[in-house]
């Protein structure tokens, strides 16, 4: 069976054996999930190992450039790869660069993985996305458990262990952040909508990167954080119609005026 199908059908099992219990959940998935944090601040003197061994502060690589955050962990059998996969998908779908437009921090919440581990998760990732700079962009991380405790809790990311599948029990999302680190936008599940992707990083930089043609689609678009995505404003959009309808009769008057105006010098 296809590892995608495969976690269709562990979703579902989960879902159904949630609803058999009194509190909606299984006890394995009991205290795990997001909890939103929009504004929070990430403490970025919080240090932690990279691919290559060395220690690394987050702040480190927040240079002006807008951030996403995927909480994962290297051996993860399933859901982590996923996540991994669907952000790599969207990445490749826009033109915003890894490593020139925005940064990427995969962070490992298990504190028993090694830098070997997160080097050669980073490698295979890098090479599928397939673009020069993105290894100078893409960073894997290890750390210790009051570090990765502290990174975690501030943007709201809650997971545990289950002794009875050996496995982390957790939730699926990414997370971006401004370039000062703070939460900016959520995007749940593991398939993220290239257009979300690239409002939301154009959002999360504070409006420094991108087109024009972003800035008009982020006045007609808005972040549903229940959703976790870009939901169409019909206001906003008329707004912008009228106005360019207003633009255009305005052009069409002067030329008619123009020509009107020839006409009586000719004659």
């Amino acid at each position: 069976m296809p590892r995608s199908s495969a976690a269709a059908w562990f979703f579902a099992a989960l879902s159904l054996s949630a609803c058999a219990q009194p509190f909606g959940r299984p006890p394995a998935l009991r205290g795990v999930g997001i909890d939103q944090k929009l504004n929070a601040q990430v403490p970025l003197d919080l240090t932690f190992v990279d691919e290559f061994g060395n220690t690394v502060r987050l702040r480190d690589f927040f240079n002006g450039k807008p951030v996403i955050l995927t909480p994962v962990y290297y051996q993860c059998p399933m859901l982590c790869n996923l996540v991994l996969n669907g952000l790599l998908s969207s990445m490749r779908q826009i033109s915003l660069d890894l490593g020139k437009d925005f940064q990427v921090i995969s962070v490992s919440f298990d504190p028993r993985e090694t830098p070997l581990m997160a080097a050669r998760k980073k490698q295979s990732y890098i090479e599928k996305y397939g673009r020069d700079g993105a290894a100078a962009g893409w960073h894997f991380l290890t750390g210790h458990p009051p570090e990765i405790k502290a990174l975690t809790e501030a943007v709201g990311f809650h997971y545990q262990w289950d002794p009875a599948l050996q496995q982390w029990a957790h939730a699926s999302g990414i997370i971006l952040l401004t370039p000062d680190g703070r939460v900016s936008r959520y995007f749940y599940g593991i398939n993220y909508e290239k257009h979300d992707l690239r409002l939301g990083l154009v959002d999360s930089s504070n409006r420094k990167i991108g087109t024009p043609v972003d800035q008009i689609l982020l006045f007609c678009y808005h972040y549903d954080p229940t959703r976790g995505k870009y939901s169409f404003v019909i206001f906003n959009a008329l707004r912008i119609g009228g106005a360019a309808t207003a633009v255009l009769l305005g052009m069409f008057l002067f030329v008619s005026l123009r020509r009107e105006r020839k006409g009586a010098r000719k004659a």
